[in-house]
């Protein structure tokens, strides 16, 4: 038996697939799983003895997790997420709804080591929307073209794996067209004189402004292999684009063309407004 499942006041014995034995209350099976209560609850043939090991499919290890859960006398460890998988799998095939809440709030901890688009998965499969749709977010500085990603893309539903990929397209594509626009970003108005934006500047060289439009490619190659998440990282400001546009001057006054601060707040606020969550119906 297994120790800490041996009491001989327990009426049903539970026989894991490594045979190892476990003896718990009927009402405890009973409160806690439908399945064993359904299965409890039909009528006992002549000679039939319920002390009589029933034979189930998990190890032991599985077993004694499940059990510890529903018996509140010991909270097994929670940070692998396999084991997490695997006692979701056994909680939704014995309809035991108190360890799915426990597997749930585990899979939900910021401290658990996991994939953000495997716990998507997870979260989509079990119609866990709120999870579903953090997940998603937390996929946002995931490249979705890594090798790793690719096999756990693969694994999804196809309409769960869509759905993650366009919400990093439409991502994409939104910024890039946030950063086109000629009212927030004026260096978007090809030859476009050198006092613009600047009452007190009389200098109307045309600017050259193939610094930005260097940084907006710069930024766009590099996205497949390293997405912008909620803002731009540290990566950004050791971009030799973007020093070349800090150093830019006009050819005749010499007055720096840019105001990096600025124009980074606006890259920043063009990001914080693109979707940041998958769509879950």
């Amino acid at each position: 038996y297994h120790p800490a499942f041996s009491s001989p006041n327990a009426d049903v014995v539970l026989l894991s697939v490594d045979s190892v034995r476990f003896r718990v209350p009927s009402e405890l099976l009973s409160r806690s799983s439908a399945w064993f209560r359904t299965m409890l609850s039909l009528p006992q043939g002549p000679g039939m003895d319920r002390t009589e090991a029933i034979p189930v499919d998990e190890p032991s290890d599985v077993l004694a997790d499940v059990l510890s859960i529903v018996n509140g006398s010991d909270l097994p460890a929670l940070d692998q997420v396999d084991r997490l998988e695997t006692l979701l799998a056994v909680a939704d095939k014995y309809e035991m709804s108190m360890v799915t809440a426990v597997v749930r709030m585990a899979l939900s901890s910021r401290l658990l080591d996991v994939s953000p688009i495997r716990l998507y998965g997870i979260a989509c499969r079990m119609s866990w929307k709120r999870e579903a749709m953090e997940a998603s977010s937390r996929t946002l500085t995931t490249s979705l073209l890594s090798p790793a990603a690719q096999v756990e893309l693969a694994a999804l539903e196809p309409s769960q794996r869509d759905k993650l990929l366009d919400l990093h397209r439409r991502r994409r594509e939104e910024l890039f067209v946030a950063l086109d626009n000629e009212t927030t970003f004026y260096a978007n108005v090809r030859a476009g004189p050198c006092n613009t934006g600047d009452a007190n500047s009389t200098c109307t060289t045309p600017l050259d402004h193939s610094n930005w439009w260097a940084l907006k490619y710069a930024l766009l190659k590099r996205w497949d292999e390293r997405p912008i998440g909620e803002e731009l990282d540290e990566s950004f400001y050791r971009m030799p684009e973007v020093w070349d546009m800090s150093a830019a001057k006009c050819l005749k006054c010499e007055r720096k063309i840019y105001g990096m601060a600025s124009t980074i707040e606006n890259v920043n606020a063009a990001i914080r407004k693109l979707p940041r969550t998958v769509q879950v119906s």
